[in-house]
């Protein structure tokens, strides 16, 4: 049996070398909130589960 990389024989080279380039900001307080696998650098925004960050954008929205 040929072992792959840490012993990982039954994930795919692929999955092993997944890289998250994509960042998700807060709009509000520009906190990263998470990162996302994705082919190059990518911003992406959203908001926070931060209270003050909430009531700011629905103040924003009116």
């Amino acid at each position: 049996m040929r072992v792959g990389i840490s012993g990982t024989a039954h994930v795919e080279l692929a999955a092993i070398q997944r890289f998250d380039l994509g960042i998700l900001i807060c709009k509000s307080c520009n906190e990263v909130i998470a990162t996302l696998p994705t082919d190059g650098y990518k911003k992406f925004y959203g908001l926070c589960k931060n209270m003050t960050c909430i009531e700011r954008n629905k103040e924003a929205n009116k």
